[in-house]
């Protein structure tokens, strides 16, 4: 057990450690998360060479381990393309491409699970496919999407503790290095609050997410009501 001197000093570098992580999640959520909407957009679209070529990324990228995507991004591109390539770089880009091929997935469902009608509905108005997609379907579709994307932002929080075996140091990388400048100790207490912390971080992001899906919900039940509402009155007798 580290005495509680100590351990106050290492919480703050665990706390710094943390700051990092989240940095380095957010970073590669938002690269991933715009990378998926354009794969999962390419999955859904009308011509077959962008489908073949969506397709592929996202199952090559699916079925490969994220710390062999880390190590070859770090270890293998850069003696190929004879550049170095920092940790940092390396770990948001492997973030980000991983992210992005489930993200595509859950854009591509999400899109699936509108209705056929919607689309019948908006093409006999005379919108183009943009439009329909855009103005019609996509945001429908992105209501459907909120939970299994918290599922992924969670999964991607927690692989980005893997950044540590290249070197860069966040929550995890912290903890280790505690742990390796206490040899002999008993570094249990450590290695909790790193637990602790990621806990606390993917606990509260799957709080949001239920917050942002139960407004979502209340939202598109607000506009079924009025859509109800609006046909009742135009098909009445005495409606318009």
């Amino acid at each position: 057990m580290i005495s509680s001197g100590h351990f106050l000093g290492y919480v703050v570098l665990l706390l710094k450690g943390a700051v990092v992580t989240l940095e380095l999640s957010l970073g590669g959520l938002v690269i991933g998360s715009v990378l998926g909407l354009v794969l999962g957009l390419m999955r859904r679209s009308r011509f077959g060479g962008l489908r073949a070529l969506a397709l592929l990324y996202i199952e090559a990228l699916r079925s490969t381990p994220f710390v062999i995507l880390l190590f070859f991004i770090y270890y293998a591109l850069p003696l190929a393309l004879n550049l170095d390539i920092p940790p940092y770089l390396a770990a948001i880009s492997a973030l980000s491409l991983h992210c992005a091929a489930y993200m595509a997935e859950v854009v591509r469902s999400g899109i699936d699970a509108v209705v056929k009608g919607q689309w019948e509905a908006a093409y006999a108005l005379g919108l183009t496919y943009r439009r329909v997609l855009g103005l019609v379907v996509l945001p429908q579709a992105l209501r459907i999407m909120v939970p299994p994307t918290i599922g992924v932002y969670i999964s991607t929080l927690k692989d980005s503790s893997l950044a540590s075996i290249i070197g860069f140091v966040e929550l995890l990388g912290q903890g280790m290095a505690v742990r390796e400048s206490n040899v002999g100790r008993n570094t249990t207490d450590i290695l909790l609050a790193v637990a602790i912390g990621y806990f606390i971080m993917c606990y509260s992001l799957s709080r949001l997410g239920r917050y942002v899906e139960r407004r979502t919900q209340q939202k598109s039940r607000a506009v079924a009501e009025a859509g109800e509402r609006l046909s009742a009155v135009v098909l009445s007798p005495g409606g318009v």
